[in-house]
């Protein structure tokens, strides 16, 4: 069956970025979301800004909830964020995957609730993911997330995850998304469009 879609990964973004900043500044003083360009964020400036600071870097994909009922959705999660994670995990930096919890455009809010889960293994069905999950949070029954993707996460589990995240310099970390980035390359088919983007959280 074929589900729609009503938002783009990016409009998702906007809503998931402020969700988990909030959930993560319970713990961590400081919380810096960058939609990370090596060019700014990971240019000569921005190094000697971060000179001395050690940090963990949370990397966050977002997704588009897909119309499964008025009361439910259905996301999904493919090879190449799978490659991705498991290289980032490699690096020492965890991949989550989150997604708004609305069905209609209508519904699209700033303050939208969003469900949150752990990209961890490669373990996928057919190479990805697909679950279904209630507008109230739970996983549909009889759709359990497959095992290498954990969740729907809680706000400690949202922690613990930031937790196992190498604490590094800026300049490693951006050295490491550049040999990730470096290593993706065959899934653009299109080099000048690029692949999927997640966005970074800094958290020192």
């Amino acid at each position: 069956m074929s589900l729609e879609s009503f938002i783009s990964e990016h409009s998702a973004e906007y809503i998931l970025v402020p969700n988990i900043v909030s959930r993560l500044s319970r713990k961590f003083t400081q919380v810096i979301p960058v939609f990370l360009w090596l060019t700014r964020e990971g240019n000569t400036t921005a190094l000697q800004m971060m000179d001395g600071k050690q940090i963990r870097l949370l990397t966050a994909f977002p997704r588009r909830p897909k119309v499964l009922s008025p009361n439910g959705i259905a996301m999904t999660v493919n090879e190449e964020l799978i490659a991705y994670s498991e290289r980032s995990e490699a690096a020492g930096m965890v991949v989550l995957v989150g997604v708004p919890l609305i069905s209609s455009l209508p519904t699209l809010r700033i303050d939208a609730p969003c469900c949150w889960f752990e990209l961890n293994g490669s373990t996928a069905t057919d190479g990805y993911f697909h679950v279904e999950i209630g507008l109230d949070g739970k996983v549909i029954s009889g759709r359990p997330p497959a095992r290498g993707l954990s969740g729907p996460l809680t706000d400690s589990g949202i922690e613990a995850a930031a937790d196992r995240c190498r604490l590094m310099p800026w300049s490693e970390a951006i050295e490491k998304i550049r040999e990730i980035r470096s290593t993706q390359r065959e899934f653009n088919f299109f080099p000048f469009m690029g692949g999927y983007k997640p966005f970074y959280l800094m958290l020192l």
